[in-house]
């Protein structure tokens, strides 16, 4: 009789935890639903060209589960999908926003290109300056003529595998500027919207804990050696999943818990007139 009142009792335990797993699942699938619906709606708004693209022109592969890395490059130079390790997609889900932002402080005349979230229509179209098995290197200038930017973008494969991201901001006019240079990009960890984000003095990422409900990993966007020129380097984070605004950025600092939100590396200096600027940064799975 005590055995099949046991049997009984663990039947019930088992069918409420299977009902509340349930429960859990369809609850995080609507909300799910919900925020990749909340991107589209973004990105939708957000001033775009005909030119921005979240349309994979390059693609880069190395290794196997845990030192698999995948990512690919538009022709514009955004990284509009990264997966690290095997099946953990953090860009290209809901809408793919990742890439660039230049301030003109001495003009006020912004510039960016963020993919699926759009662009300032004031760039012109990209040139393909080189391309191996591991890198690509796209060129671009502004529409004023005022500014050129040429993005190298590398696949590292390694043990722990890595995106390299070199830009050179060279000045085309007679005088020198004050300026912002940034990289964005809105993190789904593992194919989720609702992430944890933070940044350290040099570096910016998005992750999920272990133990969570939701898969844990992350990705890291990191500052890399002593950029001359710049007098500060800030790397933050975003409540919000669309691109910043170059010219008044409105940063937040974390850390920040459930949020879809994105992260930025942040630039400020000087580029001399008809010089050059080179900023270096990784992006690298957690």
């Amino acid at each position: 009789m005590k055995k099949t009142m046991l049997a009984v009792a663990l039947l019930a335990l088992c069918s409420s935890s299977f009902g509340g797993i349930l429960k859990t699942n369809n609850r995080n699938a609507q909300q799910e639903t919900a925020a990749i619906a909340a991107q589209k709606k973004a990105a939708e708004s957000a001033p775009s060209s005909l030119a921005a693209t979240s349309t994979c022109s390059y693609n880069f592969s190395s290794g196997t589960n845990n030192t698999f890395l995948s990512f690919c490059v538009t022709v514009n130079g955004n990284i509009a999908q990264l997966a690290t390790p095997v099946a953990r997609e953090h860009i290209a889900v809901g809408t793919a926003g990742e890439g660039y932002g230049l301030c003109d402080n001495t003009a006020t005349a912004a510039y960016f290109d963020y993919a699926g979230y759009g662009d300032s229509a004031n760039w012109g179209a990209p040139t393909l300056v080189s391309q191996t098995a591991t890198a690509v290197k796209i060129a671009r200038t502004t529409s004023d003529g005022v500014w050129t930017l040429t993005q190298t973008i590398t696949m590292v494969a390694a043990a722990n595998p890595a995106v390299t991201v070199v830009m050179l901001l060279k000045n085309n006019t007679a005088v020198a500027r004050s300026i912002a240079l940034m990289r964005y990009a809105d993190v789904d960890v593992s194919g989720t919207t609702s992430n944890n984000f933070d940044a350290t003095a040099g570096s910016a990422f998005g992750w999920d804990s272990n133990g969570s409900s939701t898969p844990p990993y992350g990705l890291m966007l990191q500052n890399s050696g002593n950029p001359a020129g710049f007098t500060n380097i800030i790397p933050f984070v975003q409540n919000h999943p669309d691109g910043p605004n170059p010219c008044v950025p409105g940063s937040v600092f974390g850390p920040l818990l459930a949020t879809d939100g994105s992260i930025v590396m942040y630039y400020a200096g000087t580029v001399p007139k008809n010089g050059t600027r080179t900023v270096t940064m990784v992006y690298k799975g957690m």
